[in-house]
């Protein structure tokens, strides 16, 4: 996409006096500097390419080595197709980025917090497994009396009203 060149000063002076043309003109003369950097830098790539390219090759290589078989090079390619989902949510991590910051700077990531929450997902599966397709027998107060005696029925109220206290004086003092 080469334009012509007039040689004749009278359709060359026509050329220059289009705004256009000069607009454009002032632009590339303005930044003549960083186009003048931009064309060496473009150069210096053009002949280190080769070099260039036996480095990727090398990297590349490697990788294929460090790796034990398709399970490894199967989890990278799902590593960068979940980067690739990410992308798009860059913008709003970066304005959310304090939020986030707090998140991660709270207690709520403490391993012994953790620990607890993982517990308490467990218990909540192994309920659910527990009673599904099971018909709900209801006994009265008689009946609940008698899962108090349970010692696991008692830690885990005792777990519960504890938590119920502390939580509560929590909220109050908030």
């Amino acid at each position: 996409m080469t334009a012509e060149i007039p040689t004749d000063t009278d359709a060359l002076a026509a050329m220059l006096a289009d705004p256009e043309i000069r607009e454009s003109l002032a632009v590339i003369l303005a930044n003549a500097p960083a186009l003048a950097a931009l064309a060496s830098m473009s150069t210096a790539l053009l002949q280190r390419g080769p070099e260039l390219t036996d480095n990727i090759n090398g990297m590349v290589s490697q990788l294929r080595e460090s790796t034990d078989g398709d399970g490894e090079l199967s989890n990278l390619r799902g590593a960068v197709g979940a980067l690739n989902e990410l992308a798009p949510l860059t913008g709003t991590l970066a304005e959310r980025k304090d939020t986030i910051q707090g998140f991660l700077d709270s207690p709520i990531l403490r391993p012994e917090i953790i620990d607890v929450v993982g517990n308490l997902g467990e218990a909540a599966l192994e309920a659910d497994t527990q009673t599904k397709g099971r018909q709900v027998n209801v006994g009265g107060v008689f009946s609940l009396m008698r899962q108090l005696k349970d010692p696991d029925v008692q830690e885990t109220l005792s777990f519960l009203l504890t938590f119920a206290r502390v939580f509560g004086a929590r909220q109050r003092g908030a």
